[in-house]
């Protein structure tokens, strides 16, 4: 589907959504071509907590299903309010070039804090190609966490 039409769906569809919520909320669309897909920044005073995570899932949910209705494809979602999963996204990007460093440094691995599947997600992309380290996950559940490790290659 086109860039500009799928924007315009996704447009009406939270429109709708946020008018059953009764929130007055302005947002834009900005459709990227990061690993997450199609960001959507809905700015404002939402939902009484507006960093609400599992909110914004459930959002997201709803909009992919609707995506998938109208296109007949996956598209990746990401909801985000007043920049909040971006400017998090920020800082895990940097943590963890921070500690790939300190890996390589040290020669030792370093398991971190466990964390949701797209912040896990977001380490692995952003360390898959930075020399000397490698990434997997460890754990189940709530608590899978990321291992960085020295690569022996």
């Amino acid at each position: 589907m086109e860039t500009k039409v799928l924007q315009q769906e996704v447009e009406a569809y939270l429109r709708q959504l946020l008018d059953i919520l009764e929130e007055d909320a302005t947002f834009e669309v900005e459709p990227t071509a990061t690993p997450e897909g199609l960001y959507v920044n809905l700015e404002g005073s939402l939902f009484s907590l507006p960093e609400d995570r599992s909110v914004l899932a459930a959002l997201e949910l709803l909009l992919r299903g609707a995506l998938r209705r109208k296109t007949g494809e996956e598209i990746e979602v990401v909801l985000d309010v007043n920049g909040a999963v971006k400017r998090r996204r920020a800082e895990l990007i940097r943590f963890a070039l921070t500690k790939a460093e300190e890996v390589r440094r040290d020669r030792k691995r370093i398991r971190l804090n466990a964390m949701p599947a797209h912040e896990r997600r977001t380490i692995h992309v952003t360390l898959a190609n930075v020399p000397g380290v490698q990434t997997r996950s460890v754990g189940e559940g709530d608590e899978r966490r990321v291992m960085i490790e020295p690569d022996d290659t």
